[in-house]
């Protein structure tokens, strides 16, 4: 698992329209078990346009920053 602060370094470095965001307790390997539509949602959004699939990462309360579910949430488009 990458430490955080060197997750947030690479975030940091990034020039581009992106999102960030931790599992609540999920270890790296497990991830893949537990996903769920973010991921999608963004690749529908930045290639198709979807902006449905954009309120999750848009918008003055998109959806991603108050998942419980998930910590240390960044958007930054």
């Amino acid at each position: 698992m990458i430490p955080y602060e060197k997750l947030l370094l690479m975030y940091d470095h990034l020039q581009v329209p992106k999102a960030m965001a931790r599992r609540t307790g999920a270890e790296h390997a497990n991830t893949v078990y537990i996903a769920d539509g973010y991921v999608t949602a963004w690749f529908m959004w930045q290639l198709q346009g979807d902006t449905e699939a954009a309120r999750a990462f848009t918008g003055s309360d998109p959806e991603l920053l108050k998942n419980s579910l998930y910590q240390d949430q960044q958007i930054n488009y």
